[in-house]
């Protein structure tokens, strides 16, 4: 077995034994989407263009998800790992930062898309949702969140000082930009200028993203959304891999 792959498997096991990191990075996503569901139901209604709540909004919910491990678990994760001495050890050994943040990154975007892909099978089997397009889309869009925003809660793991402050940055930024990004309120509720200082958010270009596909539309018609969750990848990955400590 590699190192990579051993790592991988260490990861995993410290993951799952981490019960803020199991609901969130798994239960989170279905248990939301049956929550809303049991609230809402998913018979038609005129506010969703004759549309069921789930129907309408079980992509968007991928946006809350990834939003919230990549803005708040993951950076408090590893800077939590951090002051608490747990990354040190690795320090003494050969292994590059790049060898040990790709080993993370893969254990928790597996972890991640398990959630999701549970989350979409309940939307379906339990509230009758469907996609108007292809759903292998609309989780190929997943995936692509997924990668972002484990990107940018690298970003700022790696540039956090204390777990304290990651846990404040990553709340400040949370809630404003879900509720911004049409996610959890429609975009159609709020002000002009808000919704057009919005399109400014990564986040708002994901469920738009997410939501155009869910509702059949092509790759194309969403190449901004595309790109601009690419260059968040890249920008982020850069400050990742420039900035990311032991200790």
């Amino acid at each position: 077995m590699t190192v990579a792959a051993k790592l991988v498997v260490v990861q995993t096991k410290r993951t799952l034994r981490e019960p803020a990191a199991v609901f969130f990075v798994i239960a989170f996503a279905p248990l939301f989407a049956l929550l809303m569901g049991l609230i809402f139901g998913n018979d038609p209604v005129p506010e969703f263009g004759d549309r069921g709540y789930i129907d309408a909004n079980l992509a968007s919910i991928t946006a809350i998800v990834v939003a919230i491990s990549g803005l708040v678990v993951v950076p408090t994760d590893i800077v939590t790992q951090r002051e608490t001495g747990a990354l040190r050890r690795f320090r003494a050994t050969p292994l590059r930062p790049l060898t040990y943040i790709a080993a993370d990154v893969v254990v928790r975007f597996a972890l991640s898309m398990l959630g999701i892909a549970v989350m979409f099978v309940v939307g379906i089997l339990a509230f009758g949702a469907h996609a108007h397009g292809s759903l292998i889309a609309v989780l190929t869009a997943s995936a692509l969140s997924v990668l972002t925003f484990l990107a940018v809660g690298y970003a700022l793991a790696a540039v956090l000082p204390s777990q304290g402050v990651a846990q404040g940055v990553g709340n400040v930024l949370v809630f404003p930009l879900i509720i911004l990004s049409g996610a959890a309120v429609p975009l159609a509720v709020l002000p002009g200028g808000v919704r057009q200082g919005a399109q400014l958010s990564p986040l708002t270009q994901l469920v738009e993203l997410l939501q155009g596909l869910w509702m059949g539309q092509t790759w194309s018609e969403n190449s901004l959304p595309v790109l601009v969750l690419l260059g968040v990848i890249g920008l982020a990955t850069a400050v990742a891999a420039t900035f990311f400590r032991w200790e």
